[in-house]
């Protein structure tokens, strides 16, 4: 039997494919095209996100496996943006329609749910693992029904694991079309940094007649409560603030997206 320390892996970034072997690469082995082979000491190598991914040769936008937890036995299928402002963004949220609640527990939001090329939010373990190091921009889009998409980039974005109840850290300069809802709104009880995160069965806002999340439908990072929420209810009904003031009204919503990318 092969010991665990002659294990290597294959990784085939076109095919998004990965496999085992239980004998190490010689010096005369050959590779096959396409494929990147790594022994477990060096499976650090392998795409931690969509950046990485980008580096190592990839450039058109779709889903990958990411492995954020460094091991070939959890991959993450995320949505990969190879075109925007220098490529290699992860998707950690993503909307394009109503049919999938995002009114929903602290378990789900822990670990995720959705599909990547339509309607996901990563999981709160995920964000963490991908921006733990505070190395991370966050690029936040609105498209409208008119096909025109908004956008703001923040300079700095991380949050802090389950324990620390995935608390946000934001850091400007927030630059783009959309304005700035989240980092320095003109009222403290919007500003989002250092906010906790909320959900229906988890009440962490600075609200002390309500719980924000229940009163705008979905999991956050809510203050008092909050200016920008891209995961309210998708109806007209719920949904009122998306991103004040720029965005006030549901109905001119086609889609959202938050992606980040380590600088």
């Amino acid at each position: 039997m092969c010991q665990r320390e002659c294990v290597f892996f294959g990784f085939n970034p076109k095919l998004k494919k990965c496999r085992t072997h239980k004998k190490s690469l010689t010096s005369g082995t050959s590779e096959e095209a396409g494929w990147r082979y790594y022994s477990d000491n060096d499976f650090s190598s392998m795409p931690k996100d969509c950046k990485d991914l980008q580096e190592n040769g990839q450039t058109i936008t779709g889903v990958y496996d990411i492995y954020p937890y460094r091991t070939l036995t959890i991959p993450i299928s995320v949505y990969c943006d190879m075109t925007t402002m220098g490529d290699g963004w992860t998707a950690i949220q993503k909307r394009v329609d109503g049919s999938v609640t995002f009114d929903r527990t602290w378990t789900d939001y822990k670990n995720g749910f959705g599909s990547p090329e339509q309607n996901v939010w990563i999981g709160n373990d995920v964000i963490h693992k991908l921006t733990k190091e505070k190395t991370s921009s966050l690029y936040v889009t609105i498209t409208l029904q008119n096909g025109t998409t908004l956008y703001e980039m923040y300079d700095r974005f991380s949050v802090s694991n389950e324990a620390g109840k995935y608390k946000l850290f934001l850091a400007g300069p927030a630059r783009g079309t959309l304005g700035d809802a989240m980092l320095d709104t003109g009222n403290s009880a919007g500003d989002l940094s250092g906010m906790y995160f909320s959900t229906l069965d988890r009440d962490n806002d600075r609200r002390s007649n309500c719980n924000c999340a229940v009163v705008y439908g979905g999991g956050w990072w809510y203050n008092g409560c909050t200016y920008a929420s891209l995961n309210d209810q998708w109806s007209p009904e719920s949904w009122t603030i998306p991103w004040y003031p720029t965005v006030t009204i549901w109905i001119s919503v086609r889609g959202t997206t938050m992606m980040i990318r380590r600088n």
